[in-house]
């Protein structure tokens, strides 16, 4: 009777947390607004932290050993680098001020343009292994080219991706007002295309990330050159 008892006082208080677990929302499930942009984000790989800082700005913490990168000669894939991302229109113009709390080798800040582990681009702020901040870019399909487009004297940049049909572009400027075309490519999606912000830390314990003054216009862009939307298209977000 005892054991029948208690058998059934286990039941009753271990219900209602399974009914929680069972109905709660996952971390990828989490729908997140930044009054930026008009698109729920959610989470692609678990963060550290994050924080909505403003209505277009956000700060993502990564966790040791996070990168997005497979290796063409190794064959190795690394695919942790938690990504906040959202479903985009068909044409777009955004653009962001990315400022990682750099500390090794390698951390940084991205903007992300995923599909699934086998074929995304990326936008990248990182502290190269010469030691300067480094402008770089990488597009997968199965393995990862690998780019370093630019030094840059500070330890933030503006970043910027656009696309038009199946094509898109990267961009960086050091001010935010004059831009350097990095480079064009092809990209089809075979599946459902999410684009966002992300943080690595592939060699150190966690990196930080801001991504402020984000602006993102959902027509495709009026300038080849410096990836500026057209001149009839209003901003969601201006810069600040």
């Amino acid at each position: 009777m005892k054991l029948t008892l208690l058998a059934v006082l286990l039941m009753l208080v271990s219900a209602p947390r399974a009914r929680a677990q069972e109905t709660g929302p996952s971390a990828a499930d989490e729908q997140i607004k930044i009054k930026a942009v008009p698109h729920s984000f959610s989470w692609i790989n678990k963060q550290k932290d994050y924080r909505i800082l403003s209505d277009d700005s956000v700060s993502i913490t990564a966790s040791k050993e996070t990168d997005l990168f497979n290796d063409a000669e190794s064959g190795s894939v690394a695919g942790n680098a938690p990504m906040l991302a959202f479903t985009p229109d068909d044409a777009f113009v955004l653009t962001a001020k990315v400022t990682p709390d750099f500390k090794n080798e390698f951390d940084g800040g991205f903007l992300v343009v995923y599909v699934d582990q086998t074929h995304w681009a990326k936008l990248l702020l990182e502290k190269s292994h010469y030691g300067p901040f480094s402008v770089g870019s990488s597009v997968t399909n199965t393995y990862s080219d690998d780019s370093v487009n630019a030094d840059i004297p500070g330890k933030e940049v503006y970043l910027r991706v656009t696309k038009s049909k199946e094509v898109f572009a990267f961009y960086y400027s050091l001010d935010g007002a004059k831009w350097q075309y990095i480079r064009f490519f092809r990209f089809p999606s075979k599946g459902q295309l999410r684009i966002g912000f992300a943080s690595q830390s592939p060699s150190g314990d966690q990196c930080t990330t801001v991504f402020s003054k984000i602006v993102y216009v959902p027509k495709a862009s009026g300038d080849f050159w410096t990836g500026e939307p057209p001149q009839s298209a209003t901003p969601l977000s201006e810069p600040k």
